[in-house]
């Protein structure tokens, strides 16, 4: 009898042991925490050539991009790859084209010399970083008029960079980019195109035309994208608001009202020498307990976009059903996300990173 509690007994404590040295594993919501990143936070994660890479901080303020790791499933582990060569702090584009990472246009963290209002200086480059030869190299763009803040996401096999704001050739100025680029393999960078057409007309003065009325709450700074299909779907970050122009001039709430809750849908046509944008749809996200001001992180999966806002919050909308869903997995915040195989993975504020199986 005392040999058969005593085997009761170590089969338990084996089952226990095991149990705890597993990755966690929420069975009602699929969660699964892995190994967290041994450094500061990240500016963004990416799927490369089916493996995570993040791109991370150097732990000050403004925190500008230095390390990039690339996490192993074997070994639960992060790895550090080539450090990155510029200088580029948060609001910068990224995406990955043709097994290729590309990171760029962003503030640097200085103050312009050439600007005598103490403007922060910009960055006009884009990185290429090549994981085959863990090498980093500059890539030349076609204009310069891209800057930071810009919406970057996936367009089918392509790379796209929206809106953010750029200055003018004399450095004193701050302007908004009203279109973009798109990458890809075989064409390169090319020119994309925003067309709007069919959206809600504004309460602003009457003597502008219904583009210009509506133009500006689509134009975002730091917000977030991603398409299913061929259509690209946009929101968060902050509209344009200046001294010279001001299209919510006396429209503060309607402003807010934008920020927080409204998502553009784009129908996409390749031209053969871009891509056009045309906005086909507007929806709202509930009233409460949504609020997409200042997002910047989104990704689809399954045809669902994820959406992770200023404060942490990860959001769903499925276009197909206009379904809008929130989501408080284990506690955590989230800072960046990304899909792969089939799966999202997240980091969250304590730089752990965690699994999601969507059902």
């Amino acid at each position: 009898m005392l040999r058969y509690f005593t085997v009761l007994i170590l089969l338990a404590i084996t089952l226990f042991l095991g149990g705890c040295l597993r990755d966690h594993l929420d069975p009602d919501s699929a969660w699964r925490t892995l190994a967290g990143l041994p450094t500061s936070p990240p500016l963004f994660m990416v799927d490369l050539q089916g493996n995570l890479y993040a791109g991370t901080g150097n732990g000050t303020s403004p925190a500008l991009l230095t390390k990039l790791w690339q996490y192993d499933f074997a070994t639960n582990t992060w790895k550090a790859k080539k450090d990155f060569p510029g200088k580029l702090e948060s609001g910068l584009t990224y995406f990955t084209v043709n097994d290729k990472l590309y990171v760029g246009l962003s503030t640097t963290g200085e103050l312009n010399p050439a600007s005598s209002f103490d403007l922060e200086a910009y960055s006009t480059d884009i990185y290429e970083y090549d994981p085959a030869t863990d090498t980093w190299q500059t890539v030349v763009l076609p204009t310069p008029r891209l800057g930071t803040g810009a919406t970057s996401l996936h367009f089918g096999e392509k790379g796209l960079s929206l809106w953010g704001t750029y200055r003018t050739p004399a450095n004193t100025f701050v302007r908004w980019n009203q279109d973009g680029l798109v990458n890809d393999a075989i064409n390169g960078w090319q020119k994309a195109t925003i067309t709007i057409l069919g959206t809600s007309t504004f309460p602003m003065t009457s003597d502008q035309p219904l583009n210009e009325r509506t133009l500006y709450s689509v134009l975002r700074k730091k917000g977030f994208g991603f398409s299913i299909g061929n259509h690209v779907y946009t929101g968060g970050g902050s509209v344009q608001r200046s001294g010279t122009f001001d299209p919510f001039y006396q429209h503060d709430a309607l402003q807010k009202e934008v920020e927080a809750h409204d998502l553009y849908e784009f129908e996409g046509t390749e031209t053969g020498t871009g891509l056009a944008l045309v906005v086909s749809n507007q929806s709202k996200t509930p009233a409460t307990g949504y609020d997409l001001t200042w997002a910047h992180q989104a990704f689809p999966l399954k045809n669902t976009g994820y959406i992770i806002t200023s404060t942490g919050q990860l959001i769903s909308f499925t276009p197909g059903t206009s379904q809008w869903h929130t989501y408080n997995a284990l506690g955590n915040r989230f800072t960046v996300g990304t899909s792969l195989n089939e799966k999202a993975y997240f980091i969250n504020q304590d730089n752990q990173l965690l699994e999601y199986t969507p059902n």
